[in-house]
């Protein structure tokens, strides 16, 4: 048997998402299977992805680093009106941007 770098995994399909997943495959020219395996591969990368995401913001709240919900809300609120809000400060009282946290 030839080294492939896959492996066979058998799903279910609803015969409306087999039908529409056929469809789709034609007139892409592509396989059902390499459809399949593209969605699975971009699902899991965006799971990880937000699992990431998840993780840093859950230290970041546990360091102090965050914006309390209120404010946030007031802040979003404002947006549009002849009052609007500058952007929160952090509990930790400094204004800082996703990629510059206090220390």
């Amino acid at each position: 048997m030839a080294n492939t770098r896959s492996a066979t995994f058998s799903i279910r399909l609803k015969p409306d998402t087999k039908k529409r997943l056929a469809k789709l495959a034609t007139k892409s020219g592509r396989t059902a299977n390499f459809l399949i395996s593209d969605a699975v591969e971009s699902y899991v990368a965006d799971q990880e992805r937000m699992l990431g995401e998840i993780r840093q913001a859950d230290r970041q709240v546990k360091s102090g680093h965050y914006i309390r919900h209120e404010d946030m809300k007031a802040w979003l609120l404002s947006w549009g009106t002849n009052r609007e809000l500058p952007l929160p400060k952090c509990v930790c009282g400094k204004r800082h941007n996703d990629e510059e946290l206090c220390r």
